[in-house]
């Protein structure tokens, strides 16, 4: 099982990093924000299904608060503090007079939960890119991530031996140190090649910050999963 779930992390890897790397590199902003909209439904999509939101009108209104969100978090940024009053009324009155009273808390803050764990972070990504040589940031954000996630996975098989938490028996502390380290050194070398800044403190704070966030992520995503009972969150992408 592990051979074959390594096999598919492997060719996964293979297919996607070209195709992320010609996307960064030649994408336009209103390019990078369609994708990113694409992104969004298809991860409210699972989460959706995950929690069994499985009507296609209430799946619609999730997609609709997440794709607002999006917009404007990316060109009127003012206005988002704003509309997170009205989008939390929005939900409120969605929830208690559409779904029902019996479900009400519960798709409320599950509807909550979309905008802020996948939409506003994931809005980062385009911060990120319209940034001064953005797109190495984002080559640097996503070239950690996988770092941390390899380097968790194969020093966790090899040498983890103390678990790191009940929410996901898998995980060890091996593994979290494993991971980064990986994100440090990938952090390490990216300031070494590209940014060329004297502050090299600075990058292995950000390389071991955003493996502890990218870990943290996973964790809640291990969290979801055992709460509903489910081994797997989805397979559009295998590995």
């Amino acid at each position: 099982m592990a051979r074959s779930n390594l096999f598919y992390r492997a060719l996964t890897a293979l297919i996607l990093i070209p195709i992320i790397l010609i996307l960064i590199f030649y994408s336009s902003e209103s390019v990078l924000f369609f994708l990113l909209a694409v992104v969004i439904v298809l991860c409210n999509y699972e989460l959706f299904n995950l929690l069994k939101i499985r009507k296609l009108q209430d799946q619609i209104f999730g997609f609709s608060l997440n794709l607002i969100a999006l917009y404007l978090i990316v060109y009127k940024e003012n206005l988002f503090l704003n509309f997170l009053v009205i989008l939390l009324l929005i939900i409120i009155f969605y929830s208690l007079f559409v779904i029902g009273i019996k479900d009400f808390l519960s798709y409320a803050s599950y509807y909550l939960f979309s905008v802020i764990y996948i939409t506003y972070l994931l809005s980062f990504i385009y911060k990120l890119f319209v940034l001064p040589n953005g797109r190495h940031w984002l080559l640097f954000l996503l070239f950690t991530n996988w770092a941390t996630d390899t380097c968790a996975y194969f020093i966790g098989i090899k040498l983890g031996r103390h678990k790191f938490s009940k929410i996901s028996p898998n995980k060890s502390i091996e593994g979290l140190l494993g991971g980064i380290f990986g994100g440090i050194l990938v952090a390490l070398c990216f300031n070494y090649f590209s940014f060329k800044i004297n502050e090299w403190f600075l990058f292995v704070l950000l390389g071991a910050s955003g493996s502890i966030v990218g870990q943290l992520s996973d964790l809640i995503e291990s969290g979801i999963k055992r709460s509903v009972g489910v081994k797997d969150s989805g397979n559009m992408i295998p590995g």
